[in-house]
């Protein structure tokens, strides 16, 4: 029964897939065309595609993730048994963290606020 419980934990790390797609697909509307997809360490946008672009680079590393992390907690099941579970715990963060970041992208661009203006110099004589 143990078995059952992993592999089905296992799979059910793929539900964040179409979550992420929901989450996409409600906000699809409201997105700009051309989203800031990349941040520098002062979380200044330095990087930007467009909203298909957004989409699919995130689905896609999602996807990725997910096959990488699947394939990795089957094979540690079968290898080595007593650190399948932590190996488990570890894939759900990571995947958690790539989930974070596409909601994060999609958030952003959603509040994302008008620019502001340049500054204008005034000289009084």
């Amino acid at each position: 029964m143990k078995r059952g419980w992993y592999k089905l934990a296992t799979w059910l790390m793929w539900l964040v897939l179409p979550i992420t797609v929901l989450h996409y697909w409600r906000a699809w509307d409201q997105l700009p065309a051309r989203m800031a997809v990349h941040f520098d360490t002062n979380w200044q946008p330095n990087g930007y595609a467009s909203r298909e672009r957004a989409a699919m680079l995130g689905l896609g590393i999602m996807a990725v993730m997910l096959v990488v992390s699947t394939v990795g907690a089957l094979i540690a099941r079968i290898m080595k048994p007593g650190g399948a579970w932590p190996l488990l715990v570890v894939c759900y963060l990571a995947v958690g963290f790539v989930w974070y970041g596409n909601y994060s992208i999609v958030r952003f661009n959603l509040n994302q606020l008008a620019p502001h203006p340049p500054p204008v110099n005034i000289h009084v004589p």
